[in-house]
């Protein structure tokens, strides 16, 4: 996994406090990257490597962080419960005593597989991309056998497991040799509308969460997935996948906490 995180040092070595030489040098750096992550938002720019120091790259996931929140209070959480009262959002639908709703699958296993398949490979590295391919290959055939052939989904579950392993295991045996070479072009120059892309399909793997939506309207119901998916590209490409995975699980631990708090 270090070649898809672009051999970054570990992120908590810049949660380390600086002394207080360094409060001037670290506050406009952190302004910079909350604005950088304000842009990212709008118009998704190509990083080739994550930013270079531990504290940089910590600024860049609290710039996102604070981003996020002001977001999700801003505009989030206004559509949200405008949509709600209106009665267009579809209801919760996923079996309370399945793995999905797991604490393991919510703080581990969908952080991790789902940063590795929808943005581990945003750095345009070619071994990455075929693993990416593989992995949404993996993806539509593990959905189809939920949505379309329920009765085959054991045998399409099984099929896309195999698939994602054959991924990584192309992936492993390739990286070094396949990492040398040029990122494609074509991804750089449509660096954007590829970001926004994988944002909203990650928005719309989540309505398997729901009823069926009653109106076009109901989608607003994975705003929040929307979001969350073009904010984890900007740490993904800014401060490593690790840092990705790390907040992916953090945001769910949140969310999971306040779920328990209300029920």
């Amino acid at each position: 996994m270090d070649d898809f995180t672009g051999n970054v040092a570990d992120v908590e070595a810049g949660l380390t406090p600086g002394g207080e030489g360094d409060a001037r040098v670290r506050a406009p750096r952190f302004r910079e990257r909350l604005t950088e992550a304000a842009r990212f938002i709008v118009r998704p720019h190509y990083a080739a490597l994550p930013l270079a120091s531990a504290r940089e790259r910590t600024a860049a996931v609290l710039a996102a962080a604070l981003f996020h929140l002001l977001l999700l209070a801003a505009v989030v959480a206004p559509l949200w419960l405008a949509s709600r009262s209106a009665g267009v959002l579809p209801a919760p639908d996923v079996d309370p005593e399945s793995l999905a709703t797991s604490p393991l699958a919510f703080l581990v296993i969908a952080p991790l597989l789902e940063e590795l398949v929808f943005r581990s490979w945003l750095t345009g590295r070619v071994a990455a991309l075929r693993f990416a391919a593989c992995g949404f290959a993996a993806l539509a055939l593990m959905l189809a056998g939920v949505s379309l052939v329920p009765d085959h989904a054991r045998m399409l579950g099984w099929a896309g497991a195999a698939v994602a392993l054959a991924g990584l295991v192309q992936w492993s045996l390739t990286r070094e040799r396949e990492n040398a070479r040029k990122v494609p072009p074509a991804l750089i120059r449509h660096f954007g509308a590829i970001v926004w892309a994988q944002a909203f399909l990650f928005g719309l793997i989540h309505l398997g969460n729901y009823t069926a939506p009653a109106s076009p309207l109901g989608l607003a119901v994975v705003l929040p997935q929307v979001l969350g998916g073009l904010l984890l590209a900007y740490i993904r490409t800014r401060a490593g996948l690790k840092a990705a995975i790390a907040y992916h699980a953090g945001y769910n631990g949140l969310v999971l906490a306040a779920a328990s708090g209300f029920g």
